[in-house]
């Protein structure tokens, strides 16, 4: 599929320039970066997703109608 032509979600592409830029950080670096990088998703996050990563944390199903087999 052509970029920019995606259904639903969202795309992310990563640069050769980049790849090679996080091979250099350190092992500390690069949990540095995980760390900012999932705090900034928790504070970006909606409220549905917040309550649906709440429910799947709990082995529950993400909709709320039912539990998981």
């Amino acid at each position: 599929m052509a970029y920019g032509q995606e259904k639903g979600g969202f795309y992310y592409w990563v640069s050769e320039e980049q790849m090679e830029a996080f091979g250099r950080l350190s092992d500390l670096e690069r949990l540095k970066w995980l760390e900012e990088a999932w705090l900034f998703t928790v504070a970006a996050r909606t409220p549905e997703t917040a309550r649906r990563q709440d429910r799947l944390r709990q082995g529950l199903c993400i909709s709320g109608k039912e539990t998981p087999p």
